[in-house]
């Protein structure tokens, strides 16, 4: 068991989930404060295990025989059963209900501080682990009955969420928390992941508002005013506002502070912009632009696939064929996973008639991401092409699914 003295456990106590993102524990230097973390993640494991131990003990020797204590020593082993759980807790307000447990007296428990729970919750976190941070947050908030004044909880188990992109119980967790306390330590990083997450579910109006509070809030933050002005940029893209977005992307480009990352995804989304939106100017002077943008990108971060595979495509939109095949190879080597470049490279061979190098490319592609809907349809156009009309069928029923999926996520 780790020795901790009681200096040691004092700093690793102060530490909660409003350091997350500020506290790299990946840096070297952070590598003595990543120790104590997890040796007081194991103090307290040890704390924890030692008291269900005690409490075993003593219902044995029937100091604790009543039915409660049975109930509450058995969900103390993080064995989660919603059978037990009341549904009609007024916490449903998170939509978490099936995670929250009767409130009430919690005999069998006593010799366990209930914050113990929340601290290891915070603990994980900061180690971006986050299964464990979920699972101590979740105990956490069955056994406090007030869990809401706990805003540091909040925001933790909302950030959990968010990095598990279960976006509606962040979205509720992190709007509850504002209202709460509008002027929270991390208020501008909760604006800033409330902006990206309404963005995705198309909530244009609210996701700017957000952006733009996350931008106007000057404490200390974990990304750049810039940042946060190419996302709102990328909000324009989103919305078909392109002038407005190649407007931000390139006022964002001359600034002097901007990073070479933060250059490379401008010029890819310039690039990409170019090739795909009529109003930006004629069509050969759009493609040149969008070649031209898109090397820039590459240039500025050579290991990114994506713009190496956005650039084979638009080789291959003014048919040359060797450069395409080029940037894709390139994009493979760098991001071996993607489908979308391995969908591209088949619609490539199919078009050159090489139907067998097609086919090995879009079976890569489906391999690789069983519900890309693109690759479904050109691998059952290849087999319908050969006359393998059994093939094609079961191909385009897959591309169905995948489409009454996507309609079934949107309502």
């Amino acid at each position: 068991m780790f020795q901790i003295s009681n200096d040691e456990l004092l700093t690793a106590m102060e530490l909660d989930s409003r350091y997350y993102g500020f506290l790299d524990l990946s840096d070297p230097r952070n590598a003595e404060i990543n120790d104590l973390i997890q040796q007081t993640i194991t103090a307290l494991q040890d704390e924890i295990a030692s008291s269900h131990s005690s409490n075993i003990v003593k219902q044995r020797d029937g100091k604790h025989g009543n039915s409660k204590s049975n109930i509450l020593v058995k969900d103390e082993h993080i064995k989660e059963n919603s059978g037990q759980m009341e549904s009609d807790n007024k916490d449903i307000k998170f939509g978490l209900a099936n995670e929250i447990a009767p409130k009430g007296n919690h005999q069998g428990i006593e010799e366990v501080d209930i914050n113990t729970y929340c601290k290891l919750g915070h603990l994980h976190l900061l180690r971006s682990e986050y299964y464990e941070a979920l699972s101590a947050y979740q105990k956490y908030m069955r056994l406090c009955e007030k869990y809401w004044n706990n805003h540091a909880f909040i925001y933790g188990l909302g950030i959990v969420y968010f990095e598990f992109r279960c976006f509606k119980w962040s979205i509720k967790l992190f709007q509850e928390l504002l209202y709460l306390n509008p002027h929270f330590t991390c208020a501008n990083e909760v604006h800033l992941r409330l902006g990206l997450m309404l963005k995705v579910n198309g909530d244009f109006r609210s996701a700017l508002k957000h952006l733009q509070l996350a931008l106007a809030d000057s404490s200390p933050s974990t990304f750049t005013d810039l940042q946060v002005k190419f996302q709102i940029a990328h909000l324009y893209e989103v919305q078909n506002k392109h002038k407005a977005a190649k407007e931000s992307y390139e006022f964002i480009l001359n600034d002097r502070n901007v990073s070479l990352d933060l250059k490379a995804d401008i010029y890819r989304q310039l690039g990409w912009m170019y090739h795909c939106v009529e109003c930006l100017g004629e069509k050969k002077e759009r493609e040149s632009n969008a070649l031209r943008f898109l090397q820039k990108s590459i240039e500025a971060d050579p290991k990114c696939g994506q713009s190496l595979y956005l650039l084979g495509r638009c080789y291959a939109g003014v048919n040359k064929v060797h450069d395409a095949f080029l940037a894709y190879r390139n994009s493979v080597e760098k991001s071996e996973g993607n489908a979308d470049t391995w969908c591209s490279i088949g619609v490539l061979y199919q078009q050159q008639n090489q139907p067998t190098d097609a086919l090995q490319a879009y079976i890569c592609a489906v391999q690789l991401d069983k519900e890309h809907r693109s690759a479904w349809t050109n691998l059952g156009i290849l087999y319908e092409s050969c006359g393998q009309l059994r093939d094609a069928y079961a191909c385009y029923l897959n591309a169905v699914k995948q489409i009454s999926k996507q309609y079934k996520w949107i309502n």
